[in-house]
């Protein structure tokens, strides 16, 4: 069994951007995971981690936990994974966190964070002085001739599994793109 907790609308933005005209050149590109100003991903992964821990421990297949896959909180924290023959049942009280062990959890956090695979948003339609990368037309922002039609545009993340978007973007393509050549 395994149990995992993802943001499905981060804060946090990244980058990825082009260093050279040759397609050998490096690409600049920062994840920005957990880099939001507010600490609002974070503060949401802490509270995920701790919330699915306590639904886990309640389970009645619960028979302890794999320290491996949890942070590293020191053998004499109440965090500490723990190993048992029984479940603990639903009267148990929740894992009392102290400051320290929240510390721990954010680095662990830092050092293992993943993707949900639905990135999204690299070439973001928004006017050129808003950081966009193409218009409402999908044309982009200073090229004659090249369009984007993919889930890079979407100017804010959507929530959601990203499939229902790119039938969307892509049907708005075609219209647009007929409109264009005067096939309507």
């Amino acid at each position: 069994m395994s149990v995992s907790a993802f943001s499905v609308h981060p804060y946090s933005r990244g980058h990825v951007h082009i260093t050279g005209t040759s397609l050998s050149d490096p690409i600049d590109f920062v994840t920005g995971f957990f880099s939001d100003t507010r600490n609002i991903d974070i503060k949401k992964s802490i509270w995920a981690y701790k919330k699915q821990r306590e639904i886990v421990r309640r389970m009645q297949n619960y028979r302890g936990e794999v320290a491996g896959t949890h942070p590293p909180f020191p053998a004499d924290s109440q965090a500490a994974c723990i190993e048992t023959e029984e479940p603990i049942g639903a009267d148990e009280s929740d894992i009392d966190y102290s400051p320290e062990d929240d510390i721990i959890i954010e680095k662990w956090l830092r050092e293992n964070v993943g993707s949900a695979w639905h990135s999204l948003g690299t070439c973001k339609m928004a006017p050129l002085h808003q950081m966009g990368v193409v218009n409402t037309n999908l044309n982009v922002h200073g090229v004659e001739n090249l369009k984007v039609v993919d889930l890079s545009i979407p100017p804010l993340d959507v929530a959601a599994n990203t499939n229902n978007t790119a039938m969307a973007i892509g049907e708005k393509a075609a219209d647009i793109i007929i409109g264009e050549l005067g096939l309507a």
